[in-house]
């Protein structure tokens, strides 16, 4: 059975782009990157991109995010949460920002989970979606410039030059 990607749309009752601003069409795989790109510039660590749309039906993306404490945790997806509504979309959902060890951001077709290393053992959603291929995603240009990002294994498979590295 063939799956077809969702394309994100902007939240009902959203504000029009301001005059001169071109309104992006986000497809789920590009919301999932920038998801991804959003956490590493918060120093999320060991950033993941699962592609679940074939095992769930209620996403097509996990992005799985690491942060070291509470306060991390919330930085992270304050600031996803902060830039995505910059861009017109907001989240449908999720937990809530005081959890010590797990921030959920429901974003309809991708979801982030915010978690500390402790709750990401404990979970274990990359084994528990084992089957689920992995994304690649680039890092963001603020932590690819620190000389302990640099990696040689940057992936450019996409021709619009959106490919992206996987962070694990």
């Amino acid at each position: 059975m063939a799956t077809t990607k969702k394309t994100v749309t902007k939240a009902a009752g959203a504000k029009k782009p301001a005059p001169g601003r071109k309104s992006a069409r986000w497809t789920s795989r590009k919301l999932a990157a920038a998801i991804a790109r959003l956490a590493d510039e918060k120093q999320g660590e060991r950033v993941v991109i699962m592609d679940v749309a074939q095992a769930i039906q209620v996403a097509d993306y996990f992005v799985v995010a690491e942060g070291q404490n509470r306060k991390h945790l919330h930085v992270i997806a304050e600031h996803v949460a902060r830039e995505l509504k910059k861009e017109g979309i907001y989240r449908m959902g999720g937990s809530s920002m005081d959890d010590e060890s797990w921030v959920l951001l429901d974003y309809g077709p991708v979801v982030l989970h915010a978690m500390s290393a402790k709750a990401r053992a404990f979970y274990d959603l990359e084994n528990l979606w084992g089957d689920c291929k992995r994304v690649p995603w680039r890092r963001s240009r603020k932590r690819a410039a620190a000389p302990e990002a640099v990696r040689p294994d940057i992936a450019d498979d996409d021709a619009d030059g959106d490919a992206d590295t996987d962070d694990a």
